[in-house]
């Protein structure tokens, strides 16, 4: 009989260890809203009218990246909608 291996994740990062580490603190869900560690989970994405500057007022940029603990298939990105054409030419390896 073979064994059935999982397949790696395709995260930018070592989920492994991302994993461990929020074991050992206690986490259960990482949520990451800082542009700067959005654009590094996400594997170095950046929204490219965001770039240079933020709106203000209701419509300031936040993105939002979730890691649940040991699934990385059901991380997801949150994210304004004006990204939609960008992250359909190059999709995420997160599948949300």
């Amino acid at each position: 009989m073979l064994d059935v291996i999982k397949p790696k994740s395709k995260a930018p990062f070592d989920t492994a260890r991302l994993d461990r580490l929020m074991d050992e603190a206690g986490i259960d869900v990482l949520v990451a809203t800082s542009k700067h560690n959005v654009q590094y989970l996400l594997g170095g994405h950046r929204s490219f009218f965001f770039d240079g500057m933020d709106a203000i007022g209701i419509s300031r940029y936040l993105p939002v990246f979730v890691y649940p603990r040991g699934a990385p298939e059901r991380a997801g990105y949150f994210g304004h909608g004006m990204e939609t054409y960008q992250t359909q030419i190059k999709p995420f390896w997160s599948p949300k």
